[in-house]
C-alpha cells in the first residue's frame, strides 16, 4: 500500500532521541475531557462521559484505545476504532471499569500495513508555496517524548528576510501531520517568538536569525543566532525566547545531550564544535569547551548514543563544495581534528547539510543506530547527491551509504536542487521529516519495514481521577455479566462509540443494520478478551462511504469460550 497526501497548509488548520517503533503511524496530543470540551469532572453518574481527543500523524487501519488502571497499569477499558484517516479524532469512555476514588491513563496503538519492505515512502508531501506562505527555515526537530506535553509538536527555526510574504521570523509550530499548530488558528507561528522586524514581532532575533534549531529533554528550544553570535533558548510555547550564550563567531547545528547537572549543548561554530556546559544553569556561566578543531566550516553536529561527536563538513571556511560527514570519539583529549575520524564519509559534490539521528534499543550503544543526512548537490543536475541518505553501521569502521530519498521525484514538486538550509528530523515512530526551503516542501517519509503490519503504542502524558463511577465501590476489573450498553452519544454525529462487557473470553461480532435489517457496516468481527470493551462507529458503510442520517440498530453477537451465547441489539439515532 502507498499513500501520498498532498495538503496545502494555507487549508490546515536535536538530538535527543526516544525509543521508538518502526511504525509510521502514531497518535499524538491525547487528552481527556468531559463531551464539551472542559476539564473532566470525574463524575460518570451525572449522564456525561470522558471524551478521549487524540491526533493520527498518518491514516490507521485500526486504532485501540486503552484506558489503564495508573496504579497497576492494568487495561479496564478497550475501545475500537477502524480505518481512519490523518488528523483529529475522539472517542468516548461512558466510565466502564472504572472504580470511583481511582486515577487512569490512556494508552493509544495505531497500526496500518507497511508502505513497502524495501524502499522509502514520502506519505506527506505540502507544497507551501501553494498557500502564500512559504516557509524560510533553517532548522527542524520534533518533539518524541511522549512524557512532554508539547510531544508530536514539530518545530522549526524560521528566518525570513522579508515582510509578510512569507511565514516570517521566529519559530514555527506544526502537529504531527503538519498541520497548523501555531499560537493563531490558520498560523503555525508562536507569537511569543515573533521578530521585530514584522508587524506584532515581540523579540530581535538579531541578523541571519533564527538557525538551526533543536530540543532538549524538557522540551526547551534551541536556535542559533549565526549573524549575532548568540545562541537563543525558548523555554516553552508561551514564552519569549532568551539569549543564553553570547561571542560565538558564526554558530550553525546545535545538540543537546544528557539531562540535569549533566546536560551539555554542543554548537557549531564556523570551523570549531565547541560545548556549553549548561548543567542545571539558565544561561552559561563557564567558558566554552572547545571540542573539535576541523578546519572546514561545520554546518550540522550530532552525538550519537556512544556518545561519539558526528559532524557534517563543507569545503573551506564558509562552505564550498561539500567534503564530508565525520565521526569522532570525544571522551579523551580534546579538542580532536580531522586526523583522529574513526571514519569518514566523503561528498565530492554535494554539500552535507542536517543530521538526524534513529537511535536503537540500546541507548548506551551506537551499534543499532542509523543516521541520516540532507544533502545539496553541486547543481540541479546532481542526481546522485541530492536528497536524503542513510549511514548505517554508524559504530563500525566501514558505515554503508545509500541515497534512501530523492525530492524531486515525487509528484507534484517543483524538482532540482534542494536548499541549503534543508534541514530534517525523525519522528516518534521513526519518520523522516525534511523542511526544504528551496522550493518551499515539506516531505514525511516512512522507511521500509519487514513486518507487514506496523503498530506504535503512545502512553498518555497525564492520569484523570475519577470521583464517581458507573459501579461505586466495585473491586474487581472483571466483568460478571455479559452486557452491551446503549451508544454514546445518542443521537450523535459523526461518529458514536458501542460499549459492552465480556465476563470471559469469547468470539464477538458487532454490525450495523437498517431498519430493513440490511447490514450496514460490520464493526468487528474477531476473538476477544474478558473485559470492558468498545467499538466505534463512524457512520460509514463497508464501503466506506457515509451513510443518510435516520435510525439504526447495532447488533452485538458473542460466543463465549465457557459455552454461553449472547446476543443483543439497541437501537441509534443518526443525525446530519
Amino acid at each position: 500500500m502507498k499513500l501520498l497526501y498532498c495538503v496545502c497548509i494555507g487549508l490546515l488548520g536535536m538530538a535527543i532521541f526516544s525509543p521508538h517503533t518502526s511504525a509510521d503511524v502514531f497518535a499524538s496530543r491525547i487528552t481527556v475531557t468531559n463531551p464539551d470540551g472542559k476539564p473532566f469532572d470525574g463524575n460518570f453518574k451525572d449522564g456525561t462521559a470522558a471524551m478521549i481527543s487524540y491526533l493520527l500523524n498518518d491514516t490507521a487501519t485500526s486504532v485501540s484505545v486503552k484506558i489503564l488502571d495508573a496504579s497497576n497499569g492494568a487495561t479496564v477499558f478497550t475501545i475500537s476504532a477502524t480505518n481512519q484517516e490523518h488528523g483529529a479524532h475522539s472517542v468516548t469512555w461512558d466510565g466502564s471499569g472504572s472504580i470511583g476514588g481511582k486515577k487512569y491513563y490512556v494508552s493509544i496503538t495505531a497500526t496500518q500495513p507497511r508502505y513497502s519492505s524495501t524502499n522509502y515512502t514520502n506519505f506527506v508531501f505540502i507544497p507551501t508555496s501553494a498557500s502564500g506562505k512559504n516557509i524560510f527555515t533553517r532548522g527542524v526537530d520534533a518533539q518524541r517524548d511522549p512524557k512532554s506535553r508539547g510531544f508530536g509538536y514539530v518545530y522549526a527555526a524560521n528566518s525570513d528576510p522579508l515582510n509578510n510574504t512569507r511565514l516570517r521570523t521566529g519559530i514555527l509550530r506544526y502537529n504531527a501531520d503538519a498541520s497548523y499548530a501555531g499560537t493563531v488558528d490558520g498560523d503555525p507561528m508562536l507569537t511569543s517568538t515573533l521578530g521585530i522586524t514584522h508587524p506584532g514581532g515581540v523579540f530581535d532575533w538579531g541578523a541571519i536569525s533564527p538557525w538551526y534549531s533543536t530540543l532538549d529533554s524538557k522540551g526547551r528550544i534551541y536556535a542559533t543566532g549565526n549573524g549575532s553570535g548568540n545562541i537563543y533558548r525558548v523555554d516553552n510555547d508561551s514564552a519569549a525566547p532568551k539569549i543564553i550564550a553570547r561571542g560565538l563567531k558564526a554558530p550553525r547545528g546545535l545538540a543537546t545531550v544528557g539531562t540535569g547537572a549533566g546536560f551539555k549543548l554542543y554548537i557549531a561554530d564556523d570551523t570549531v564544535v565547541v560545548r556549553a556546559n549548561l548543567g542545571t544553569s539558565d544561561t552559561l556561566s563557564t567558558k566554552l569547551d572547545t571540542v573539535a578543531v576541523l578546519g572546514n566550516y561545520v554546518r550540522d553536529v550530532i552525538v550519537d548514543d556512544a556518545g561519539y561527536l558526528i559532524a557534517a563538513l563543507r569545503a573551506g571556511s564558509v562552505g564550498g563544495p561539500g567534503i564530508a560527514v565525520e565521526r569522532y570519539n570525544i571522551s579523551g583529549t580534546l579538542p580532536v581534528h580531522r586526523v583522529d575520524a574513526t571514519w569518514s564519509i566523503p561528498f565530492t559534490t554535494g554539500n552535507p547539510i542536517g543530521l538526524a539521528l534513529k537511535g536503537g534499543s540500546n541507548s548506551s550503544s551506537a551499534s543499532d543506530d542509523t543516521l541520516y543526512v540532507s544533502v545539496r548537490g553541486a547543481d540541479g543536475t546532481d542526481i546522485a547527491s541530492i536528497g536524503i541518505h542513510e549511514i548505517s553501521s554508524v559504530d563500525g569502521v566501514f558505515p554503508v551509504v545509500t541515497l534512501v530519498f530523492k525530492p524531486w521525484t515525487i509528484p507534484g514538486s517543483a524538482g532540482g536542487n534542494i536548499s541549503a538550509n534543508a534541514d530534517l528530523t525523525i519522528d516518534y515512530a521513526g519518520n523522516l521529516i525534511l523542511f526544504e526551503n528551496g522550493n518551499e516542501e515539506i516531505f514525511m517519509v516512512s522507511p521500509p519495514s519487514s513486518t507487514p503490519l506496523r503498530a506504535t503504542t503512545t502512553p498518555g502524558r497525564d492520569t484523570v481521577s475519577v470521583s464517581v463511577s458507573l459501579l461505586v465501590g466495585r473491586d474487581s476489573f472483571q466483568p460478571r455479566d455479559f452486557v452491551v450498553n446503549q451508544n454514546y452519544p445518542n443521537p450523535f454525529n459523526p461518529s458514536t462509540t458501542i460499549g459492552f462487557s465480556m465476563p470471559v473470553a469469547g468470539h464477538v461480532r458487532i454490525g450495523v443494520y437498517d431498519m430493513l435489517g440490511r447490514e450496514v457496516a460490520l464493526l468487528q468481527d474477531e476473538e476477544i478478551g474478558a473485559g470492558y470493551h468498545s467499538v466505534v462507529w463512524d457512520a460509514s458503510n463497508n464501503l466506506g462511504a457515509r451513510t443518510a442520517s435516520g435510525m439504526y440498530l447495532y447488533r452485538v453477537v458473542a460466543q463465549l469460550h465457557d459455552g454461553r451465547s449472547f446476543s443483543e441489539s439497541r437501537r441509534m439515532m443518526l443525525l446530519k
